[in-house]
């Protein structure tokens, strides 16, 4: 059995937060066998469905704010000695650093549903300064709409999909 899987059911929630804190801060992990085994869990009556959203959504977003602090902090030295490297003007950065500051939100919004751009999104929000408040917003209902799919997912299989527009029309009429 998958030494995640196994912290996960022995931990329960506090395993799921700890490990949802660690992805959070933009380190790669397998973060689909926490929802696999939360659903496991779920299904056996052990946890429930609203905690681990819950507990899903808060340690993801912990990690996010650590994340958003170290870019704060350390990042900006590291990123312009590399783009110095990569021989880019620095008239570029301030204005990505600018554009960032405005529409940053919304990046780590979509970032979080998306993915792959999600790492560089977290730690540049903290490079760029964008407003802190306005970060936690936008990653809380991030990471809160990714935590209701993913779950909703492991949960019901492809039925989740069913599941999510099910509610979703319900909110919506």
């Amino acid at each position: 059995m998958n030494p995640l899987y196994e912290f996960i059911i022995r931990y329960g929630y506090a395993g799921i937060f700890l490990f949802l804190f660690y992805e959070g801060t933009g380190m790669p992990g397998p973060v689909q066998i926490v929802f696999v085994a939360a659903a496991y869990l779920i299904k056996k009556g052990r946890l429930n469905l609203f905690k681990v959203i819950l507990y899903i959504t808060l340690g993801n977003l912990s990690g996010n704010i650590l994340a958003y602090f170290v870019g704060r902090f350390k990042g900006k030295r590291f990123v312009k000695s590399l783009l110095k490297k990569l021989k880019v003007k620095d008239e570029v950065y301030r204005r990505v650093e600018r554009w960032y500051k405005k529409k940053g939100g919304y990046v780590v919004f979509i970032s979080r549903l998306i993915g792959l751009p999600r790492t560089p999104a977290i730690w540049l929000s903290g490079v760029a300064g964008i407003d802190f408040i306005e970060y936690v917003v936008f990653c809380f209902l991030g990471d809160l709409v990714w935590a209701v799919i993913w779950t909703l997912m492991a949960l019901y299989g492809f039925n989740g999909i069913a599941y999510i527009q099910k509610l979703l029309s319900k909110i919506v009429h």
